[in-house]
């Protein structure tokens, strides 16, 4: 994207001051353009003054070379650019101080209130190229990254120093050097992390890797593990092994305390990109201990827990007030109603929201309430801006080779469409239909683009791009769209405009395929050189838009024929100018389709509407259906609904039709798109191929996968991340990040969608608005085109975005439930309510599980691989070793426990009953899997996989196993005689020999049920079954308050039931349902609600 220049932004007299802002900084054109709206002409007027700063001697670019290190912060840069500027008065070697401070940190106002030694503090908060690049090698010696490298990193520097963490790396480096070559790097890192977090037996296995057998190296890997976990400036030589050992082992429990990432991360409200930006930035700039004690104060004052759903409000007020976008009132609006705020809160807020802008070690030394204000109101965006835009010139140009990656799978997904084309073309009559054309649906990145531009190999087609101008999407703009598109404001009669568009068009192809030197050569001839004259492809298409506006310009003067009959003309020569192409039989038949008008994009015909409000698209259609049949004549538009509303609201009586066609057909869309998985590769062998991102992100249509290895390949940052964004933001509708109360249905629906496979009602409008805007694929359209059918397959791109952009807040899950419990009782979504709700409780359990650490930092970095026990312990609240499981098989729960891993973010539907080789397909892409409608003993399962330790064990097929989720929703006591059902044998899934765990969920469980007896499977060999069972919603330990509450508006949905949809509709705001209402649904649902009318009072 390329950047404003400075003259359209700024007048002259401030062109000039940012020309002086360039020369004094070293900038040049787009820094200067991204930086200067920050400064101002004052600072250039005092920097121009400090002496020997601005001259024409021949050292200049030494000295501004070392005023730009100065303030950007680099140790020592201070002391020699005094020396080189020979400053020794001290009012100027002051203001130097607070030039650089200002020309770093940039406010309204000149002054910081801070002190000299206090700016420079602030000043020199990046770290040195040595210490950066230890903390690189620190980073490949423990396999993190990112924010966590930058918090581990920078606890040791704090506690130790740089000297002793830098010796520490050298000998650490050298001792796992003794590893034998055939231990994985990755197996020995991952062992070696679990020896010094103080986990059980690590200490033994990491010896073992390393073959270790000499006292003193056993030894030194002892202090080693033990410096990393309590790192000090003093020596830990007094200490004998033993103690250390002791010391790792005992304080297990309190590393599960949470580290300041994720209390950063619960106390601010950032994407994930920006969430390990601005940790690092305020890491650097003030340490981790400072941090804590920034958390520690925050969390003090803000009590989140007390304002249950509404903590993300309070979460936006403070980054709003911090970024200088709003005023304190109204955080402390909001805070005063739960926190009880003085004046004393009021004052630390403040100082907190002075050191989260501005971090510094040091304190604020007595700075006033007002100059923090002030330096508070300026907002911070120049930086942002630029890093934004850098990340999306890489971003585009990634994607704009994904585009151009070779066809995959053409014979299944090419030629049908083609001979549908065709045979419309022959089919097409005005008596009958209503328009030439049909539109290809479906979702974004499906291939329908591409699938246009493939036919142009075979057909001539006219291809008009009318996306947005500034849009970077693929393919590019074509140049005639705004011919296509005209300005509003012009207030053209549309349908003469588009006589006289489609008239040109018809003319311009018969002047290229006439020509004698052209149609002496193959039509497939004929065809490439067509392309490289009209495609938009690196602007190839400016000759054909140029010459199409000069026929255009031409017709405009001959204006004594009729312009219908003009255009009927033009199509008849256009027919007769293109070679037809022999069909099977070798026979060219009539009405050949020779022409294919493509418009993509064409969803914004709709959107822009002419001077009576009728959306563009009405217009054209009605021009396109005069063209004659038999013409070889056909349209096809991306993503656009032709069943329109035929009333006419610019007729006199508003009953007119809008006219286009005589006939009441419409051709059937196109939507059979094959083109999901097209990239899978081959089954993963071990663990650590299985977590790879590179690998997952190949589930689904083929753009993620590609765009993540090349963003790998050429080593951009944070690659997942932005794969992410990419598919949070398709599944969205937009980049911006929606608060909760912001969300619409339809990205409700598509967030849950990606995960549960939710289905709307085929009747419900937010099908076709999911399909065109929200990554959905059609999966129906009836023969009237009324009733659409929409539904996310699943893709494990599109459920990571969902569910990282689920478990920022339980405001966002609170949100979507609540929408989705009015949808069952609505009857917009159908299927069972309560099996919906377990559906959710153990995704959002899998998100609040602690992740399974991966030696390999390339894994998925959300918690979706997680241990057996881990999970189960977020679910009860209780350490494995206490919760009651029910079983036979006490070996095989142990082992369950010992050895199980999960991994899945998203279901699925299945119609069979799955075997051993299923569930390691479905291990594969990440799912859990519903069970086929009517499937005995199950409603869901996933996967448990029983893993050796070592990540790079291949993977077998015989340690798969599973857990069974049977789900009941009812009134009343459980019938636990069916205990027997819910098992392997009567599910009937085979070839599993391990042990297995079934789980229970009673969702309307009273509080004084109790658990039955499970009766044994009816199959005597079915002997290996562990369950357990959970009796209501409370007893759900991961459940907060809010979410209990929505998932019980969710499990008693009753669509029969009356009076909860009206009490349903009023969850959100704070009116209750009045008596009249309440009243009112009484009578007339009374047979429902059992209100019938007593017989005396009928007359």
């Amino acid at each position: 994207m390329a950047l404003p220049t400075i003259e359209s932004e700024y007048s002259q007299e401030l062109i000039q001051e940012s020309k002086r802002f360039a020369k004094l900084h070293l900038y040049q054109e787009d820094e200067r353009v991204q930086f200067f709206n920050q400064m101002l002409e004052a600072y250039h007027d005092d920097l121009e003054d400090i002496p020997n700063l601005n001259s024409n001697k021949s050292n200049q670019d030494i000295v501004l070379s070392r005023w730009r290190t100065f303030y950007q912060g680099e140790k020592g840069s201070f002391s020699k650019l005094t020396e080189v500027l020979k400053l020794t008065e001290e009012d100027d070697i002051k203001q130097l101080v607070e030039l650089a401070h200002f020309k770093r940190f940039p406010t309204k106002e000149y002054s910081s209130g801070m002190s000299q030694g206090e700016m420079l503090t602030r000043i020199q908060t990046i770290y040195s190229q040595e210490v950066v690049k230890e903390r690189e090698r620190f980073g490949k010696l423990h396999f993190c990254e990112g924010a966590v490298l930058v918090e581990s990193f920078s606890v040791i520097l704090e506690a130790a120093g740089f000297e002793k963490l830098q010796k520490y790396l050298k000998h650490l480096e050298r001792i796992l050097n003794l590893k034998s070559p055939a231990i994985e790097q990755e197996d020995l890192i991952s062992s070696w992390r679990k020896f010094y977090q103080g986990e059980k037996d690590g200490f033994d296995r990491l010896k073992k890797m390393l073959n270790l057998t000499d006292g003193d190296e056993i030894k030194e890997l002892i202090q080693l593990a033990y410096f990393n976990r309590f790192p000090t400036k003093e020596d830990s030589s007094g200490m004998s092994e033993e103690e250390m050992l002791d010391a790792l082992l005992a304080t297990i429990e309190s590393r599960k305390r949470p580290t300041e990432l994720e209390r950063f991360g619960k106390l601010h409200v950032y994407d994930a990109d920006s969430l390990v930006e601005q940790f690092t930035v305020i890491v650097e700039a003030a340490g981790v201990k400072r941090l804590r004690e920034y958390h520690n104060d925050l969390e003090g004052i803000f009590k989140l827990e007390s304002f249950g759903d509404e903590a993300f409000s309070v979460l936006s007020r403070w980054q709003d007030f911090y970024q200088g976008e709003a005023s304190i009132a109204g955080l402390e609006t909001i805070l005063k109603g739960t926190a009880g705020l003085n004046a004393g809160d009021i004052k630390k807020l403040i100082q907190l929201a002075h050191f989260k802008r501005f971090p510094t070690k040091e304190g604020l030394s007595g700075m006033s309430q007002e100059t923090m204000l002030r330096a508070l109101r300026t907002v911070p965006g120049a930086q942002k801006k630029s890093s934004n835009v850098k990340r999306t010139e890489w971003s585009d140009n990634i994607a704009r080779v994904c585009f151009g990656e070779p066809y995959r799978d053409y014979d299944r997904i090419a030629p049908p469409t083609l001979q549908t084309l065709r045979d419309y073309a022959t089919q097409w009559r005005p008596a009958q239909h209503k328009v030439p054309c049909t539109s290809i649906v479906g979702p974004t990145f499906s291939g329908k683009s591409r699938l246009i531009l493939k036919l142009t190999e075979h057909v001539c087609v006219v291809y008009i791009c009318v996306q947005p101008p500034k849009s970077t999407d693929q393919p590019p703009r074509s140049q005639i769209a705004d011919l296509m598109l005209p300005a509003t404001g012009l207030k053209l009669d549309m349908d003469a405009h588009y006589t006289c568009l489609l008239t040109a068009i018809f003319r311009v192809v018969t002047s290229f395929f006439s020509r004698p030197h052209r149609q002496a050569k193959p039509i497939v001839e004929q065809l490439d050189a067509w392309n490289r004259y009209s495609l938009p492809s690196d602007n190839n298409d400016v000759r054909f838009s140029r010459d199409v506006r000069k026929t255009m310009m031409k017709l405009a003067t001959q204006s004594t024929r009729s312009p219908t009959n003009r255009l009927c003309e033009a199509a008849q020569e256009m027919n007769l100018s293109i070679q037809g192409m022999n069909d099977k039989e070798g026979v060219v038949k009539e009405g050949q389709l020779k022409l294919l008008l493509a418009i993509d994009e064409a969803h914004l015909l709709t959107d822009h509407k002419d001077i009576y409000e009728i959306p563009y698209l009405h217009p054209l259609c009605r021009v396109l259906s005069t063209i004659p049949t038999s013409q070889g004549f056909f349209g096809v538009f991306t993503n656009t609904n032709f069943r329109v509303d035929e009333r006419n609201p610019a007729s006199d009586d508003g009953q007119g039709e809008w006219g286009f066609g005589q006939g009441h057909e419409l051709f059937a869309p196109i939507y059979s798109i094959p083109t999901l998985d097209l990239f899978v590769p081959p089954s993963p062998t071990s663990w650590r191929e299985l977590i790879s991102p590179g690998r997952l992100f190949n589930y689904g249509c083929p753009f993620y996968g590609l765009y993540f290895q090349l963003a790998t390949e050429l080593d951009k940052p944070s690659p997942f991340e932005m794969t992410l964004k990419i598919a949070r933001m398709k599944l969205l509708g937009h980049w911006e990040f929606p608060s909760p109360d912001d969300l619409t249905s339809q990205q409700i629906f598509a967030l849950l969608g990606s995960i549960i496979e939710t289905r709307l009602s085929t009747g419900s409008s937010l099908n076709w608005d999911l399909v065109s805007k929200h990554a959905a694929h059609c999966m129906f359209i009836d023969p009237t085109q009324e009733n659409i059918i929409s539904a996310y397959p699943p893709q494990f791109a599109y459920a990571s975005a969902a569910n990282t952009f689920l478990c920022r807040d339980d405001a966002y899950w609170i949100k979507c439930i609540n929408v989705l419990a009015r949808a069952v009782q609505t009857d917009l979504v159908a299927g069972d309510a309560g099996e919906m709700a377990t559906r959710c409780i153990l995704l959002y359990a899998m998100q609040k599980t602690e992740k399974l650490h991966s030696a390999n930092s390339s894994h998925i970095k959300d918690r979706y691989s997680v241990r057996l026990k881990d999970f189960l312990t977020t679910l009860t609240g209780k350490k494995p070793e206490e919760i009651q499981f029910g079983t036979t098989d006490p070996e095989g729960k142990k082992r369950l426990l010992a050895e199980g891993r999960i991994f899945f973010n998203h279901f699925t539907r299945i119609g069979y009953a799955p075997n051993a080789g299923h569930l390691m397909k479905f291990l594969h892409q990440g799912l859990a899997v519903r069970c086929q409608p009517g499937q005995e003993g199950l409603s869901d399962l996933f996967t448990v996989y029983l893993a050796p330790e070592s990540e790079s064990h291949e993977l077998d097929v015989k340690n798969n196993t599973f857990c069974g989720v049977q789900t009941k929703n009812h009134d009343g006591p459980i019938q636990w005689l069916e205990s027997s059902n819910w098992s392997k044998s009567f599910a009937d899934i085979q070839h599993i020999d391990n042990p297995y765990l079934i789980l229970l969920f009673f969702l309307r469980a009273k509080p004084s049920e109790k658990a039955g007896r499970w009766l044994e499977p009816y199959d005597q060999d079915d002997t290996r079954r562990v369950h357990y069972q959970f009796l209501g919603l409370e007893q759900i330990a991961c459940l907060s308050r809010g979410m209990i509450t929505a998932l019980t508006n969710l499990i008693t949905a009753d669509p029969e039931d009356l009076l909860k949809l009206y009490r349903s509709s009023k969850l959100e705001s704070d009116d209750s349902l009045d008596d009249h209402t309440i009243n009112w649904v009484r009578n007339v649902s009374r047979h429902y609600q059992g209100t019938e009318i007593p017989e005396q009072q009928m007359a």
